[in-house]
């Protein structure tokens, strides 16, 4: 019998993405803000919770802080694109298993899913663990927005990384004998995620790289925002 896992994310494309992940080993249900992820975790039989941080409604803190109180031993798993010092001690203090930074590896959380359900008397005991965080940087002037090199290449590294995994797990979906009508959704969904990405890091690039006029690589400044629907 598979699993009950209760995913909190209020982005439709990642649930999508997600879903399709976990489904051929566990049985998914899902919620798009923290009031509902409350109600399906308190009232609902779940072996495992996926919560966003950053939710509409009640944010994550408030949801681990209700579900735990009904009921402590089920493990949950944090997903965060940000996490202060202060909201990481919290979530440990809550009982949080695992924090998972975006963007994430599918294939990672997958395998952490299956550890802790599998054993969920130890591992709900277990403190969660984060990736390091910085304080964040004075904005005393512009120019202290300007990246280095190092940082601009180690941002590149990530959103390519990130990219790589969902073709990974597009080209997964496109190998089956068959393609579901509903493979289609997740196959535009994914390539929304990832242009999201691509858009985000370019964002980031525009904001405190150019604007701030700080940095002079020729590579960089003669590169061009690639076309995601051809003509690069």
């Amino acid at each position: 019998m598979k699993k009950n896992v209760l995913l909190v994310e209020d982005d439709p494309a990642l649930r999508m993405v997600m879903r399709e992940v976990l489904k051929d080993e566990f049985d998914v249900d899902e919620a798009d803000n923290g009031d509902d992820g409350i109600h399906k975790g308190i009232s609902e039989s779940n072996d495992l919770i996926i919560l966003d941080y950053h939710l509409p409604k009640k944010d994550g803190l408030q949801v681990i802080e209700a579900v735990k109180a009904a009921h402590p031993n089920v493990p949950v798993i944090v997903l965060t694109g940000f996490l202060n010092p202060d909201s990481e001690a919290q979530f440990n203090q809550l009982g949080a298993n695992k924090i998972f930074p975006k963007p994430f590896n599918y294939r990672a959380l997958l395998e952490v899913v299956r550890n802790l359900t599998l054993s969920q008397g130890i591992a709900a005991e277990k403190p969660a663990t984060a990736p390091e965080t910085e304080a964040p940087k004075p904005l005393a002037n512009k120019a202290q927005l300007a990246p280095t090199e190092a940082e601009l290449f180690a941002d590149s590294l990530a959103t390519v990384a990130a990219l790589a995994e969902k073709l990974e797990f597009l080209q997964s979906v496109t190998e089956k004998y068959w393609i579901e009508p509903s493979d289609i959704s997740t196959i535009r969904e994914s390539a929304r995620c990832m242009e999201g990405e691509i858009q985000k890091f370019y964002g980031k690039v525009n904001n405190t790289l150019f604007d701030a006029g700080g940095f002079t690589s020729p590579l960089l400044t003669q590169s061009k925002k690639p076309n995601l629907s051809g003509n690069n």
